[in-house]
Parts: structure tokens; sequence; C-alpha cells
């Protein structure tokens, strides 16, 4: 984690992304398998559309600054959508900025686009705010259908975007809720490494099967990270280059979160976030993320702690049963998660 401070703090870890790229209640169409038995869940439909919308003609922008800025790499986020069914606003929301140093396009038009039927369609335009921020809320008729799929952020001024993801799902939905670095990455400072010196992050070996598994069993999967949200495109490429099953993702808007409470703090937060939902296990690696999963909730016996790499730092806490520690991704399949 050291390195991690390290390399944003020096660099700010200049790597822009560009990206690609939601309807009202009862679009239920998708991908998923839409199977079922008496003790499994029914499964949540995947709609994706293939490549990015049509989202027409820039229009230029509002401000002469931001044209300059937007001379620079975008580096655009949506925020994943994660909402309840019967939430009556649903506020999808992002980041829009340019830049090796983040800079924000203030106050400028951006048009979010949704999946539906499996074809794009336009949601709605909002603005972004002082810090690049935008904010879109969906009520009544507008909101989005159970499922999850494709939404799209488009800034109107030069038409560069991001793609992300819209999850709605009905009360008490299973999920499993995973860290990343380290948990799944080969080590903790794998990807800070990568982005220092280049390289590709390793998987830990299993781990993708073992998460797929679980979505083949119904469970959503909900990605819970301190790495910043600057780095959302990356965390999705490499979700999907190492065969990880997709899912939202719950990243901080700062780059760096300090270890210890601030981390804490931040994961309880975002579990506590899905309390409409049945948190059915965590997976971590790390004395906080025993210390969050227990906070908000979770069972001593579903959260599972991946070893060795931080194994004196929790010690104490597997000694006194507060989760259970394992050391293959197999056998926590084979021993824990095919119970589940």
């Amino acid at each position: 984690m050291r390195l991690f401070q390290m390399v944003c703090l020096s660099s700010l870890f200049a790597c822009a992304v560009e990206h690609k790229d939601p309807t009202p209640p009862g679009d239920g169409s998708g991908k998923g398998d839409g199977s079922g038995s008496d003790t499994t869940p029914p499964s949540i439909t995947d709609t994706q559309c293939a490549g990015a919308p049509d989202v027409g003609p820039a229009t230029g922008f509002r401000h002469t600054l931001s044209g300059l800025t937007a001379e620079l790499s975008p580096h655009h986020r949506g925020i994943d959508l994660i909402a309840a069914e019967g939430d009556a606003t649903q506020t999808i929301t992002g980041k829009i900025a340019y830049g090796p140093t983040d800079k924000d396009l203030e106050d400028e038009d951006v048009e979010v686009f949704a999946c539906l039927g499996s074809q794009w369609q336009s949601l709605a335009v909002t603005r972004t705010d002082g810090d690049g921020r935008f904010a879109l809320a969906l009520t009544g008729t507008a909101r989005l259908p159970t499922g999850m799929r494709d939404l799209y952020v488009s800034v109107t001024g030069d038409r560069t975007g991001a793609e992300f993801i819209g999850f709605v799902a009905p009360n008490g939905t299973p999920l499993v809720v995973s860290d990343i670095d380290g948990t799944l990455t080969a080590s903790e400072n794998a990807y800070p490494e990568a982005l220092a010196l280049g390289g590709d992050v390793a998987a830990q070996p299993g781990a993708a099967a073992a998460l797929q598994m679980l979505a083949a069993k119904h469970y959503s999967i909900i990605y819970i990270s301190t790495r910043g949200d600057r780095f959302t495109q990356d965390t999705r490429d490499w979700f999907a280059a190492k065969s990880f099953p997709r899912g939202p993702m719950r990243l901080p808007p700062a780059i760096v979160t300090i270890p210890g409470a601030d981390t804490v703090e931040f994961k309880r937060s975002a579990i506590e976030s899905l309390a409409a939902f049945e948190v059915a296990a965590g997976i971590g690696n790390r004395s906080t993320d025993i210390t969050a999963y227990s906070e908000a909730g979770l069972p001593m016996d579903r959260i599972f702690i991946k070893l060795p790499e931080f194994e004196g730092e929790i010690a104490a806490q597997l000694m006194a049963g507060l989760a259970t520690g394992f050391q293959l991704y197999d056998d926590l399949r084979a021993q824990q998660l095919a119970a589940m």
C-alpha cells in the first residue's frame, strides 16, 4: 500500500482511457438464463449493447476553458448504479475529466444513455458541477427496470464518453462482495506496480472460476475496493480480460484512501448501502476487510480471507474465529462456496 500511495501522489497515475457506452420498469430483456430451482434464486438478466451508442454530432462547449481542457485525453467514468427495484429514485452519477491530472470539466452538458431491449436509448441530458461530477435522478416510469445493463455517458461538447453499469434488483437479491487488490489480483501491489512499471496484472489462480461459480448459482457479484474511481475503466477491462463475472463496482472518489480507519469506513459504508439485498458473503485479504465486513453485519462464517500475503496481520482475527482463511481458491470453492 505504501507503493500505491507513492505512485498515486507522484504521478497521479497518468493513464487515460476512453469509454463506450439505460428503460422504464418492466424491460427484463437480457442475457440471463432465467433458470432457477427451489434452492436457487432467480437470475438477474444482463442486457448489453454492441459498441457505443450513436450519440450524434458534437455541439461544442458552453465555456471557452472547457474546449482547452478537452484537448487533453478524456478520462471520464460513470459510477455504477446499484438500486433496489422498489427505490423511488435512481440516481445515475459519474465524473467528467481530462488529462493526467484529472482536470474537471465544469458546468458542461452530458447525455446519459441506457441499453434497453438490447438497443441504446437516451435517458436525458444533465450538467456537471464544479467538480466535474454529474447526477441524473430517474423517478416514476423513467426508472430503469430490473436487471443489469450497459450505461453510457457522452459529453455533448466533444462526444467523448464512458461506459458503466446499471444494476437494479429485487429486495433480498443475494450478493457476494469482494475486494480486488491482493484478493483477486496476484498481490496487494500488483496493480500499482504495473501502472508504474508496466506489464500485466496477474489474477489469483482460481479466483475467476470461484466467482463464476457463484454467478452461475445466481449470486450477483459486487466489487468493492479502495483504488480510486479514476481507475474504473482499467479495473473493468481487467475483469473482462481475466474472465471474472460482470458486476457493479464501488470505488472511492479519492485516488488514495489511507489504510486503516478510512478503508474500514469506506468499505463498511459501501456494504451498508446494500441493505436492501442479502449480502451472503464477503471475500478479502486484509484485517480491514474482516473489520469492515463484520461491522457491516456479515456473519463470521461468511467472511473469507485470502492467505498468505497478510497472514501475520490477520492471525489474531483468524484465531478469534472472526473469519475463515483460505490458501487456494479451488479449496474455497469446494469447501465453502459450493455449499452456498
